[in-house]
């Protein structure tokens, strides 16, 4: 079969949901992404990245789908998703099952003998995998792929989890890359089945009998390049293609994501050597087309899975591992930032919608100081309003405020300070008695208004955005951001523990990853949604507010954008 693209529309594209059983029984759930011509053109199967879902390959298979290709993509077994088993069983033969799974669906109902298999990151090494062993995987390409597991998971946690594990320490229900896997299942199988270090992927690499194609990432924190060249030097038939500016998470950097993008459709369709951005002739999906499909599957997923505990919960314990993140370089130029875009001038009435903490608050309180140098708490001007969803994060904010004034904190719980003022509110439940949405404040109240990484997590950041923009007064600066889509954590961790930290400190910043990782899922089953610096201005501008400029801070993996009323 041919991959032809010139019959191909990009409004002729659909996608059908499926269900078929792997080698083991268990249901997997899959899209098919076609154009019709499901007998005539060649197909590709999408493995989706541990932790994440057959929604997050939709753009990648609908570029496949304009070009040509028939795209199957899935759910794997035992993990987040539509298909069987539970996560806390999750495996990496399990996932070897499920691939071959594919297979077999395509030839037995789709009449398909053979298909292209494309994999990211830990989906890799079972594709690696999978591939030394079916003969109907025509060709590999490889994102990101891990090689060595054993090396990867000691970079991420410092501490060697296979190596205790072989010396007879039992891990039982263990967070591994933010979700809560049996240890005993996870390790023991990966060992069991040699698929835990570099020896193993060396020795299936070599037993190939397809191209590989690997793309690696030239910032990737987790991944070895040295690593990958040791596992691919006895594959004649490995091409490596470096990523400039790509981290683990590829699609953190939109313009390597397209390039990436558009390299997987050449050599799903070629076995020639990509001729360049300029010179390959491919169709582009229309992107009105890409986003509705994008929304029927984030709404999909929102009715089939529902998060467990209430959001207050979910953020109190976060902002218990959040702590760490205040000897964060990165962090601390972000909030730097914030407060630098906010103009502060003494007298000014600042709202902080969203507090956390109470860094920001810090930054305002400690400018206070340094520019009216004020040394006693009764000569402080009011200037400040907290607002948030936690007990937690208001009493942690006066706490850090109290201190920067000096203040004696005896009492368990901080009592709000002169020059400040402090509220818990749900930004999920503007409406007052009447129904209507509203802040407990009075039209043209704030000069300044900072909403620091919280529009992402409302079910109507608009609501909110309406609200702030009645609250501040003409001329009001505004300063929004936002996770940008597909924030890669890495960065940030990584640059925190080349710091000077102590071992505690290393293991709360192991459990922010973790819990990133639990945020990264809520936004994949639709719960949340990071923007882009396009979609953040452009929610600001929807709410009447008139947008200057945009930055990426914290470690790059945040939009941050200035406005004003």
């Amino acid at each position: 079969m041919i991959a032809d693209s010139s019959h191909v529309h990009a409004g002729q594209i659909r996608t059908d949901f499926v269900s078929f059983s792997n080698r083991t029984g268990l249901r997997l759930a899959a899209c098919l992404d076609h154009t019709g011509e499901l007998r005539t053109r060649p197909w590709v199967i999408v493995a989706p990245k541990y932790g994440e879902t057959k929604k997050n390959n939709l753009q990648l298979a609908y570029y496949l789908a304009a070009n040509g290709l028939n795209v199957l993509r899935f759910d794997q077994s035992n993990h987040i998703g539509e298909s069987e088993g539970r996560m806390q069983d999750f495996a990496l033969p399990g996932v070897v099952d499920d691939i071959i799974g594919c297979l077999d669906y395509l030839e037995q109902e789709q009449g398909a003998p053979r298909a292209v298999l494309v994999s990211n990151s830990l989906s890799a090494r079972c594709a690696f995998r999978a591939a030394a062993r079916d003969a109907r995987i025509s060709k590999l390409i490889s994102v990101a792929g891990v090689v060595n597991m054993q090396a990867t998971l000691r970079e991420v946690y410092r501490e060697d989890i296979f190596g205790t594990y072989l010396e007879g320490r039992h891990w039982g229900l263990t967070d591994i890359l933010g979700f809560d896997i049996n240890g005993e299942i996870f390790l023991g199988t990966a060992v069991e089945a040699g698929m835990h270090d570099l020896s193993g992927t060396v020795a299936d690499i070599a037993g190939l009998r397809v191209p590989l194609v690997y793309f690696y990432g030239m910032s990737d924190a987790w991944i070895s390049y040295d690593d990958v060249r040791r596992a691919t030097a006895g594959q004649p038939r490995s091409h490596l293609i470096a990523v400039e500016g790509a981290m683990h998470e590829v699609r953190e950097n939109p313009r390597a994501a397209e390039d990436v993008f558009r390299q997987i459709v050449w050599f799903s369709r070629s076995d020639a050597a990509y001729p360049g951005a300029g010179q390959a002739p491919l169709q582009i999906p229309d992107k009105k087309i890409v986003i509705a499909q994008n929304r029927q599957e984030r709404e999909r997923m929102r009715r089939s899975e529902t998060p467990v505990g209430t959001e207050t919960d979910f953020w109190s314990g976060y902002l218990e591992k959040y702590s760490v993140l205040e000897k964060s370089d990165d962090y601390r130029a972000y909030i730097e930032l914030l407060g630098r875009l906010c103009a502060f001038r003494p007298g000014a009435l600042i709202l902080d919608a969203g507090c956390g903490n109470g860094m920001f608050g810090l930054w305002v309180v400690r400018e206070a100081l340094r520019q009216r140098r004020v040394t006693t708490v009764t000569n402080l001007p009011s200037l400040y309003v907290g607002l948030d969803l936690t007990e937690r994060g208001l009493n942690d904010a006066m706490g850090h405020h109290g201190r920067a004034l000096g203040q004696s904190l005896a009492d368990p719980v901080p009592k709000a300070l002169p020059g400040t003022g402090y509220a818990q509110f749900d930004f999920n439940d503007l409406t007052d008695a009447a129904g209507t949405p509203r802040l407990p404040f009075a039209d043209n109240t704030f000069d300044v208004v900072c909403c620091s990484l919280v529009l992402s997590y409302l079910k109507r950041p608009h609501a909110l955005l309406q609200e702030l923009r009645r609250v501040a007064r003409p001329g009001a600066v505004v300063v929004l951001s936002s996770m940008k889509p597909h924030c890669d954590m890495s960065v940030i961790y990584r640059d925190f523990i080349t710091q000077q930290v102590t071992e505690t400190e290393v293991e709360s910043a192991r459990d922010l990853l973790r819990a990133a990782g639990k945020i990264r899922l809520k936004e994949e089953i639709g719960h949340y949604a990071f923007f882009s610096d396009t979609e953040l201005a452009a929610l600001a501008a929807e709410a009447g507010f008139t947008v200057h400029e945009s930055f990426n801070s914290l470690g790059q993996q945040a939009i941050v954008i200035k406005a004003q009323k």
